[in-house]
């Protein structure tokens, strides 16, 4: 059995991310997924298997109209670093859990 630890943060101050061609969010809650028998990072420096981040949901095109002030959540998988910010890589493995914690 595959132990899996969910660490669940609110968060401000963080860099806006892109959530398609038209829209990006301002992340306002972050949900980082741990197996704790991967306790070793990938490649890349990426921890969690999974990072969900939720927030306030903004147009990017100018040409658009008015605002989207919908919640919207962006997966980030482990397995696709290339999509992974900087600052949730290092957000990850702050929070990482430790074995037998």
């Amino acid at each position: 059995m595959t132990d899996i630890v969910t660490v669940k943060l609110d968060v401000q101050n963080k860099p806006d991310i892109q959530y398609s061609c038209d829209f990006a969010l301002t992340p306002q809650v972050i949900t980082l997924i741990y197996r704790l028998d991967l306790p070793d990072p990938s490649p890349e420096g990426i921890h969690p298997i999974r990072a969900e981040v939720e927030g306030r949901a903004y147009k990017l095109r100018p040409t658009s109209m008015g605002m989207d002030r919908n919640r919207r959540c962006r997966w980030f998988y482990r397995a696709h670093p290339e999509f992974w910010p900087d600052w949730l890589i290092q957000l990850g493995a702050e929070y990482r859990p430790q074995r037998g914690a």
